[in-house]
């Protein structure tokens, strides 16, 4: 009996860990970098105040842009369900159709794409069909894909994020997007000052003195007791800031690859969906108000969570149609 209660406790232990333990170090480098960067670092590298004003200002705008983004991701998370978006496919799309023609009867849609009358009679381009999802039991599109993490078919799936602890889907793929934005800006801005304070406080970093900056390396030295402890957690700091620069800059740069050519990740590399589907929308600006909305650079200012994918005929099609001739 005993052995049992550790076990569910070890499992719930593992399912917060997973969910939330990557947005917790997330939380905990952001806020290091930004401490470290304005009031330990910023002090010594610059001696005009207005200087340091402006960084700080900068590094706060920064910082709440990271962090409501990240919280609009992890919250918009649960729209990525496929029940969700089976009811908003019709309902929302349509309206806006609606509301367009009544406002201009004799002009198509802005993206080109047919009227009410149109979008009413629209014939799908492909007959794909739909899949059953035997951990659901349910019903499910081909172009959702079940996730045991986040317990649901998530439509539209790019993958899994285990640094933000959901999937990156449908509801959420902007949030996510905007937020690899800004945590590259954030670390482009800081990364200068971390190798500043390593240059003149650690080592010089030619020719072997970049060897000490290396987080592991830094450990190691400290656990010796070559370095102190705050050396040691500067050196770790600057590897975590270094790796995410990388990763940040490396997956905005997929993000936006992906979108332009009408996939999520997951599609663009699965050669079945590929073969099946083509990419979404007709051209950029379908692609691109199918993530973010309409407006979809402002997103990078301010969320705009009211301002829900448009979803032209051909995409909903894609996307939502489920045909009995294959069950």
């Amino acid at each position: 009996m005993g052995l049992v209660m550790v076990n569910q406790k070890l499992a719930i232990l593992g399912e917060f860990l997973v969910k939330w333990g990557g947005t917790m170090l997330v939380s905990f480098v952001l806020m290091s970098t930004y401490y470290s960067c304005v009031h330990i670092i910023a002090e010594n590298m610059y001696d005009n105040p207005t200087l340091i004003y402006w960084l700080t200002l900068i590094a706060r705008v920064i910082i709440l842009e990271i962090i409501v983004n990240l919280a609009c991701f992890v919250y918009y998370a649960r729209y990525n369900s496929v029940t969700y978006w089976h009811r908003k496919s019709c309902v929302a799309d349509l309206r806006v159709y609606a509301e367009d023609n009544e406002a201009q009867p004799e002009v198509e849609y802005a993206s080109a794409q047919p009227r009410v009358d149109r979008h009413l009679s629209w014939e799908p381009a492909n007959e794909a069909g739909s899949k059953f999802c035997f951990t659901c039991n349910k019903e499910a599109p081909q172009r959702s894909h079940h996730c045991p993490l986040c317990k649901m078919c998530v439509l539209r799936k790019d993958h899994h994020c285990f640094i933000t602890g959901a999937c990156v889907g449908l509801g959420n793929q902007r949030y996510f997007m905007v937020f690899l934005f800004w945590c590259a800006i954030g670390l482009v801005i800081a990364m200068p000052h971390l190798f500043f304070y390593m240059n003149t406080e650690i080592a010089y970093w030619y020719p072997f003195g970049w060897c000490y900056y290396i987080g592991p390396v830094a450990v190691i030295r400290w656990i010796l007791g070559y370095t102190p402890f705050s050396q040691a957690c500067f050196s770790t700091l600057f590897s975590f800031a270094g790796a995410s620069l990388i990763t940040a800059c490396g997956f905005f740069g997929m993000q936006v690859y992906y979108t332009t050519q009408g996939y999520t990740m997951y599609e663009y590399n699965n050669l079945t969906v590929r073969a099946t589907f083509q990419g979404d929308g007709e051209n950029m600006g379908e692609r691109l108000r199918l993530v973010f909305g309409k407006n979809w650079a402002l997103n990078f200012l301010v969320p705009l969570p009211w301002n829900l994918p448009v979803l032209t005929p051909a995409i909903s099609d894609s996307l939502f149609r489920v045909r009995s001739k294959v069950l």
